[in-house]
């Protein structure tokens, strides 16, 4: 799996002769929604203050299974295992995301740099989640909503 090849900072789990030639992948069906964010102070070639990507899994208005990462809030991107399982089985509700939001807060740890403090990475990150369902579900989220 991709998030086992991160060892380190700058450090994979492969040998200096080993080249990645392909990644695959399991194509998504009609239950599967994805979404990726990205925070830098340029649209392209740039290092992202805070990236994250989530995939979930829907069976109706619950979330069957999820998968969310973060860069910028860790030494490596970071699989953010405990938020993912905490959002499987869960209903698609504000409520939802706050507390998930509140267990990705214990799951990372950044780090203040050129891109940015701990906080701002923090809060940047909290913002990415928010962004994803709204943008995955409009209907069902305002930005108002979810941080009242």
């Amino acid at each position: 799996k991709l998030r086992d090849l991160y060892k380190g900072y700058k450090q994979l789990d492969k040998s200096p002769d080993e080249i990645v030639t392909a990644v695959r992948f399991t194509v998504p069906d009609q239950s599967t929604r994805f979404h990726f964010e990205k925070v830098s102070k340029r649209t392209y070639l740039d290092i992202a203050s805070v990236n994250s990507a989530i995939r979930l899994e829907l069976d109706g208005d619950t979330i069957r299974e999820a998968h969310v990462s973060a860069g910028g809030v860790a030494p490596i991107p970071k699989y953010l295992s405990n938020t993912s399982a905490f959002l499987a089985g869960k209903p698609i509700s504000n409520d939802t995301v706050r507390a998930a939001i509140k267990v990705m807060n214990e799951e990372i740890a950044p780090i203040s740099d050129a891109r940015g403090t701990a906080d701002y990475k923090r809060l940047l990150l909290r913002q990415l989640i928010f962004a994803h369902f709204m943008e995955l579900f409009p209907v069902r989220f305002t930005l108002n909503e979810l941080v009242a």
